[in-house]
């Protein structure tokens, strides 16, 4: 028989061992060129808005889209020159990212990001852009579960990523869309009318404290103002995102492990009406909501600014993610068999 000091000795000695390896582990990962990764998305944000600031056709059209206060609106976002009116409103868009990183989706420029999904409306266009290919079956939010892996969920099946992937939204629905009982990603929704603000302020300590790999945020207010009719709040929404991503990004730039190694996407998951009377809505039948933009930075993005001639659909968004943190990502097999029965 064993005496009772060898036996705790030999488990004292496996348990250093275990705590050893899996301290160095964690150092390997936090160390060194270990990308990460931030994919941010505005529901239901216009290229336009983007691309050209204040569209004139609605901020002088029906005033009661500006809520009655036209002349503040128009002081605030209104500028003669597309520069001006764009930095205006997305002034970290178009001086930092637009300094170092690289924008697509300018459609005047013959740069085109294209929902490929057909229905033009969130549930498909999240699972567009995170999945990499369009599934028809899902053809309405209330959907359910996603059958189809997510990168974000690839991502976390991975041993240097797992339990360092977090998805942040306003909307309750991403639970179903990134499928957290199967995913076992963090999920945080505040479960009630879009509040970007909300989400803003779970992420930033989250992003201080927990240090996560890759980081999907979801912001919702445009597409919630979009479809009141609120051009000035919506226009107000679209200001507050660029202003999140700014301090999403200056949280990254002062933590050693984010610096110079930490790419952000930002996008829609759709688009909406191109003219005054339909920019509200979105779907199948409204022409110009399968119009997006992606827009990046990071280290390993070339410092292009404004791209012409380039075509780009949705779900490039989830190799791009993968790619970011210096992987290749595949659909996987037995999602894409699913689809084709």
């Amino acid at each position: 028989m064993r005496r009772p000091w060898v036996l705790f000795a030999a488990v004292s000695i496996v348990a250093t061992a275990y705590d050893q390896r899996h301290n160095a582990r964690d150092q390997l990962i936090d160390s060194g060129d270990a990308r990460s990764v931030i994919l941010v998305v505005s529901d239901g944000l216009r290229w336009q808005e983007v691309f050209f600031g204040a569209d004139s056709a609605i901020l002088f059209g029906d005033p009661s889209t500006l809520g009655g206060n036209a002349d503040a609106v128009r002081r605030k976002y209104w500028r003669t020159s597309v520069s001006e009116r764009r930095s205006a409103l997305m002034p970290f868009v178009w001086g930092t990212i637009a300094r170092d990183g690289q924008l697509l989706g300018n459609r005047t420029l013959a740069s085109r990001v294209q929902v490929t999904n057909g229905m033009k409306f969130s549930y498909p266009g999240y699972n567009e852009m995170l999945v990499g290919t369009p599934d028809s079956r899902i053809d309405r939010n209330d959907y359910g579960p996603n059958p189809n892996v997510t990168v974000f969920e690839w991502l976390n099946e991975r041993r240097e990523f797992h339990e360092r992937v977090a998805a942040f939204g306003t909307w309750e629905v991403f639970r179903d869309i990134f499928n957290v009982e199967r995913s076992g990603i963090h999920i945080y929704t505040n479960g009630a009318k879009p509040h970007d603000s909300v989400v803003q302020s779970a992420v930033l300590p989250y992003l201080r404290d927990k240090k996560p790999r890759a980081l999907f945020i979801g912001y919702a207010e445009t597409d919630d103002w979009g479809h009141e009719g609120r051009y000035d709040r919506f226009l107000d929404a679209a200001h507050a995102v660029d202003q999140y991503i700014s301090q999403v990004w200056a949280a990254v730039q002062s933590d050693p492990q984010y610096r110079g190694k930490t790419t952000l996407i930002f996008t829609a998951d759709h688009g909406r009406g191109r003219t005054a009377a339909d920019w509200t809505d979105h779907g199948k039948d409204v022409p110009g909501a399968e119009e997006s933009f992606i827009v990046e930075i990071g280290p390993d993005v070339r410092p292009r600014g404004e791209l012409r001639n380039t075509s780009h659909p949705l779900g490039t968004i989830a190799g791009a993610t993968a790619s970011a943190v210096r992987l290749t990502y595949r659909v996987k097999k037995a999602a894409a068999e699913e689809r084709v029965r």
